[in-house]
């Protein structure tokens, strides 16, 4: 969400005014999402060990090759002409 919505502002506002000042209200906007981000990076994130959900994800009888991805892939999404 964040790397879109930077990707947004990059692409949609211009980094200078009309009057070739610096564009401030892009800045904070940029500003505004990098605080964010950091913010949630500096949280302490207290997850305990779920041994069914680590079990089922670490158990290596469900991955699937390249040719079965996408035949299941097919199956959920089939492919149609243009």
């Amino acid at each position: 969400m964040y790397l879109t919505d930077l990707a947004f502002i990059e692409e949609g506002t211009p980094n200078y005014t009309e009057d070739n000042l610096v564009n401030f209200s892009k800045m904070r906007m940029i500003s505004h999402i990098i605080r964010e981000i950091r913010q949630f990076q500096q949280t302490a994130y207290k997850i305990e060990l779920q041994p069914k959900v680590a079990q089922y994800l670490l158990d290596n009888s469900f991955v699937l090759d390249e040719e079965s991805m996408y035949e299941a892939s097919l199956r959920i999404e089939p492919k149609v002409p243009n």
